[in-house]
């Protein structure tokens, strides 16, 4: 997932609805007062009562016609029992676009959608790529899946759960063969080490082929998994790719907006320094994009814990 981050350097979600606002979500709206009310005056006035709303029946049915002069999309939801501007942009745009119900098109997209097998297995630059899982501890700004439903013709998005080992290699025999590649990366729009017993599994399954293995990940296993899986990955993981994003937590974590909160960003380099401690091939990786000041900084910052820093081209298209 990572190394598509870096491709991309988005999460997310509409605005949640105001109380008040549409009278959904949970908002109530307010009660308009009784025409004719005469809250506050005395009994001897109740006996105007029958003038009085004569009067403003009147001045209602001439008020009539501005209130359907008003367009649509301008009274139809859109404000308040108050008369205030609701500020849920996502309801004003299902307004205007005539409510939720989807149009052929969305519906015909959807249903092709249901149909598509979900994608376990993909190939990109001469690699295999492994889509292990959608679960990612991080909501970074600048990844590729917020705003995509594939990556260069693939649909990552897994519709029926996270695939087995079995179903996997069922997915991988369907490839050719495997020798063409270079290596296999354990990448998608997911954190692979929320897979930790599948991937080590399937590294096996590469390395009885001749094929060298790679994962691309946030450093934050040990995090997730609640334990060091770094032994688990000594042997079975040739490469480990460390997506480092920024030189310090106080420009990571508003980016990358760890679940672990700065203990994501800590977590990440103790992470990469235990991989070095137990001699597995380890780098961190940054884009070129971030600006000359930050990416030496995030030099400094690999030369302190010797750890490798790959600086990757920035790709603006997929």
């Amino acid at each position: 997932m990572d190394e598509i981050k870096e491709k991309n350097q988005q999460n997310n979600g509409n605005p949640t609805p105001q109380n008040g606002g549409n009278g959904g979500a949970g908002g109530r709206r307010r009660r308009r007062k009784k025409r004719g009310g005469n809250h506050g005056q005395n009994n001897q006035n109740q006996n105007a009562q029958p003038a009085q709303q004569s009067k403003q029946a009147t001045q209602s049915n001439s008020n009539q016609p501005q209130k359907q002069s008003v367009p649509n999309n301008q009274n139809n939801g859109n404000t308040n029992a108050g008369g205030k501007k609701n500020k849920n942009k996502h309801a004003q745009k299902q307004n205007q676009a005539g409510g939720n119900k989807p149009t052929p098109q969305k519906q015909d997209a959807e249903k092709k959608d249901e149909n598509r097998k979900d994608t376990y297995v993909y190939t990109l630059d001469g690699n295999l790529y492994i889509n292990l899982t959608n679960k990612c501890s991080n909501g970074c700004d600048f990844c590729v899946r917020n705003e995509r439903a594939s990556y260069y013709g693939n649909y990552l998005w897994l519709r029926h759960g996270d695939p087995t080992v079995d179903k996997v290699i069922s997915a991988l025999k369907g490839m050719g063969d495997l020798g063409r590649f270079k290596e296999a990366v354990f990448c998608g729009f997911g954190e692979p080490t929320y897979k930790v017993a599948e991937m080590v599994a399937l590294c096996d399954y590469f390395h009885e082929k001749g094929i060298s293995t790679r994962l691309n990940t946030n450093g934050q296993g040990n995090l997730i998994n609640k334990r060091d899986i770094v032994p688990d990955l000594k042997g079975k993981i040739d490469l480990v790719n460390v997506s480092l994003n920024a030189s310090c937590v106080e420009k990571y974590q508003p980016i990358c907006r760890s679940q672990f909160g700065e203990s994501g960003f800590n977590g990440m380099i103790e992470f990469a320094k235990l991989c070095h401690k137990n001699e597995i091939n380890c780098r961190f990786s940054i884009v070129d994009c971030i600006g000359e000041e930050e990416v030496e900084a995030c030099k400094r910052l690999a030369e302190s814990v010797k750890i490798p820093l790959y600086i990757r081209k920035y790709i603006t298209d997929s």
